[in-house]
């Protein structure tokens, strides 16, 4: 497979990996993946080798036939819209190549997909890529399993830092790699701060990875301390095993935000300058909210108004207010079942 370039979009990707295992159980399923993912490929069960690509743009191509070392590649799903990513399946000699025929690479493909109408979530576009082969898909991903190590990891990073026995644990996360359009105001997640551990008596965690430990520093700061701040302290390896031990996860339209629903936690997504139909995470204990404004969603990295208003209308009563909400609701479910 030649797998998204994106965090978010990878796992997304996860029931397309899974539907694909079911289909060729026998198979051996490698991904060639960039830098940002191959960590969280190596995390999922269904494949069986994770090919890392060098992060220059052709050299990435190189780097593949030099991993695969002549070995014969039958088919090739190719999960990205590029022509780079058609090109790269044609180049290593692919028997097969399924892909959308998009960006002018259909003469790249044997099996040129047209890409579905009716279809705007990007975990049914990806799926519907195995439906036009005649496979079976669903959307739900079940058999997701986590390493016994990740958990362990988890499981001693919260314990360093006393995590209080039967206080909800919500994980909010301030960041987001696309650009400031997407990141909700440091001082919303102050006040939501506040909400939550004066009312609820949450233990609230700052995420983040690398980049964004100054930002995480920053949050932490200004909410007193009342926060536990574990950015950078993690890897996108054991970031399943860590989301999966949370009550409720809050971000924007971020790559964690996707890796959480997928680990099963509850999700509030909270969606401006993207488009929530195409990208959010789906099911019952998974909440979205968003502001109909004319001018989004536009897909801009910064407001090209100067305003942000698809973001700063989100206001934190309402996102504590979801968050109570699946709190109450996985209490009741606890205590007397379904």
């Amino acid at each position: 497979m030649v797998t998204p370039t994106w965090i978010g979009d990878t796992a997304m990707a996860a029931p397309f990996f899974s539907c694909l295992r079911r289909a060729h159980p026998g198979a051996r399923l490698m991904a060639a993946a960039g830098p940002w993912t191959c960590a969280l490929l190596r995390s999922f069960p269904w494949v069986d080798r994770v090919l890392p690509l060098d992060a220059g743009k052709w050299s990435s191509f190189i780097s593949l036939k030099r991993l695969l070392k002549g070995e014969t590649v039958d088919y090739a799903w190719i999960l990205p819209n590029s022509f780079r990513a058609a090109l790269m399946a044609k180049w290593i000699g692919a028997k097969r190549r399924i892909g959308y025929g998009t960006d002018s690479r259909g003469w790249l493909l044997s099996d040129k997909v047209a890409p579905p109408r009716d279809v705007s979530h990007l975990v049914d576009r990806y799926l519907y890529l195995l439906e036009a082969q005649g496979h079976e898909t669903r959307a739900q991903v079940d058999d997701f399993c986590i390493t016994p190590e990740a958990q362990q990891f988890a499981q001693n990073l919260l314990n360093s830092y006393c995590m209080m026995n039967n206080a909800p644990s919500v994980g909010i996360h301030p960041g987001a790699f696309f650009g400031e359009s997407k990141t909700w105001p440091l001082e919303h997640f102050k006040k939501l701060i506040d909400r939550l551990v004066d009312s609820e008596a949450a233990q609230v965690f700052i995420l983040g990875g690398p980049d964004e430990i100054e930002l995480a520093g920053k949050l932490n700061a200004m909410s007193g301390g009342r926060a536990v701040n574990l950015a950078g302290k993690d890897t996108l390896e054991t970031l399943p095993a860590l989301l999966s031990r949370l009550d409720v996860f809050i971000s924007g339209d971020t790559g964690p935000l996707h890796v959480a629903a997928l680990a099963g936690t509850s999700t509030i997504a909270l969606f401006g300058p993207t488009d929530y139909r195409q990208t959010a995470p789906r099911g019952p204990w998974n909440r979205i909210i968003h502001k109909s404004l004319d001018c989004s969603p536009c897909f801009a990295r910064t407001c090209s108004l100067g305003h942000h208003d698809c973001m700063k209308r989100i206001t934190p009563e309402e996102v504590a207010s979801e968050v109570v909400e699946l709190l109450n609701e996985k209490l009741r479910i606890t205590k007397h079942g379904n």
